[in-house]
């Protein structure tokens, strides 16, 4: 529920500690990542953000404490209680996964991808899905998933004359 409802680096998953949850909020603070067992600083100024917990993410996180909370500082263990490591979470429960839902190998940041483009295609705000994502533009939200934008696809002009056409008409519009 966390990888695909929001937006989240796998890297930034895995160094997700409870002090950085504020479940009265509904947000989930980035402030670090973790790579092959070193804790790191998030990878570019814009990637320090407060994600919005959707109800299901919500959810998901107080299931998650009761199971960890108080067995460690960290959100998401593996077995032996330690942090999850990304690699070790591809090779046992990704690929696993995909395996039995019958789905081709892809890699985890897919995850983040799905996440883009399901709440893209919903109409989401752009803006709130460049925060939530931890881009530091709208460039890269509108280059990589321009196709999912809803009401690009009229190309005719409709779209304009639906909101303001009557306007236009009756001279409301004034043009420079």
């Amino acid at each position: 529920m966390v990888a695909f409802f929001t937006g989240m680096r796998a890297v930034e998953m895995s160094s997700l500690k409870w002090k950085n949850i504020d479940f009265e909020r509904k947000i989930i603070k980035v402030v670090e990542t973790r790579v092959e067992g070193e804790e790191k600083r998030p990878k570019t100024n814009s990637s320090y953000r407060d994600i919005d917990m959707l109800p299901m993410v919500y959810d998901a996180m107080k299931k998650q404490e009761l199971k960890t909370r108080l067995r460690s500082k960290y959100v998401f263990l593996n077995p032996d209680d330690e942090p999850i490591e990304i690699e070790t979470l591809r090779k046992n429960a990704w690929s696993k996964g995909l395996k039995k839902a019958g789905l081709d190998y892809r890699p985890v940041i897919q995850t983040r991808h799905t996440f883009a483009t399901m709440m893209i295609s919903a109409g989401e705000n752009l803006g709130w899905v460049q925060k939530m994502m931890g881009h530091s533009s709208l460039k890269m939200i509108t280059d990589k998933y321009f196709t999912y934008i809803p009401n690009m696809t009229h190309n005719d002009g409709s779209k304009f004359l639906e909101e303001y056409g009557k306007k236009v008409d009756k001279g409301a519009v004034v043009s420079g």
